[in-house]
């Protein structure tokens, strides 16, 4: 049996460098002794990497040369890791949401105020990302966001169902350049991948169950499920039965809410014609 990712690192950083690593090897459908091999190490190695252990930036570096990563995430994050030792990158129960959030067959989400962290373009996440981080910091938090989407890319993706309030469509995070790349995206996603379904919560749609704030549904691979409250500052992670279904009846509010598939694409693209 894999190890999993162990639940007591302190530091969420590495955790998220575990999972986008196991992402990538999955993905390209090599074994734990066959990326060993090609890199030059011991099995026991990527197994700790993708466990828990603090990564060592050569590593990181083999990484992004073998993967043809031109970004290069892992040396961002291994370099971040090095820089931040303990402190914690994210709001609380993240890193668990994070790891959990790679295991899922089903997500369901609604966002406040930016577009979808699975679906967001690198310039768009570094913009809304960027409040008062040191370069290396920033860096190191883009990378870990991008790695997060290898499970679009994985054999069997899972489904995604995303409500977006209006307002990100009228929130030019970035600029205009960034902006239109990050809408652009989103209307290739929205128009041609069949597992992400996503609608927008126009702002003549007026619902309680919208106005608390983002928050996130996970179904696991076992039938469990997890949700995660967010705010700006905070965050939760959430196991008791009960409150699940509390948060799935608001996510099922806002979908009743949401323009169909077809009008929330056009809703999209008419914002798109303003950064053309």
């Amino acid at each position: 049996m894999s190890a999993e990712p162990r639940p007591h690192t302190r530091d969420p950083l590495i955790r998220t460098f575990g999972m986008v690593l196991r992402g990538y090897r999955e993905a390209a459908g090599l074994s734990r002794p066959q990326l060993a091999e090609a890199l030059g190490c011991t099995y026991a190695w990527i197994e700790k990497m993708e466990t828990g252990t603090k990564p060592s930036i050569a590593s990181a570096i083999d990484l992004d040369t073998y993967f043809k990563i031109p970004t290069k995430p892992f040396q961002h994050m291994a370099e971040e890791i090095e820089q931040m030792g303990k402190r914690p990158a994210f709001p609380p129960g993240f890193s668990e949401f994070v790891v959990q959030e790679a295991n899922a067959v089903s997500i369901y989400g609604f966002e406040s105020q930016v577009m979808p962290g699975l679906l967001q373009r690198e310039c768009y996440a570094r913009s809304i990302m960027d409040a008062g981080q040191g370069p290396e910091e920033l860096d190191g938090l883009v990378a870990a966001r991008m790695g997060r989407q290898t499970i679009l890319k994985r054999g069997k993706p899972p489904r995604m169902w995303f409500v977006i309030d209006e307002s990100a469509l009228q929130r030019p995070a970035g600029g205009r350049l960034a902006f239109r790349e990050q809408l652009t995206y989103l209307a290739h996603v929205m128009a041609n991948v069949p597992n992400v379904q996503a609608r927008i919560l126009p702002f003549d749609s007026i619902t309680w169950a919208g106005l608390d704030g983002s928050f996130k549904i996970l179904e696991l691979r076992d039938g469990r499920k997890t949700a995660y409250l967010e705010s700006s500052v905070s965050g939760q992670l959430i196991y008791e039965p009960d409150k699940i279904e509390a948060v799935t009846a608001r996510f099922h509010l806002v979908m009743g809410e949401a323009l169909p598939v077809g009008a929330s694409l056009k809703l999209v693209k008419k914002a798109l014609e303003d950064y053309e």
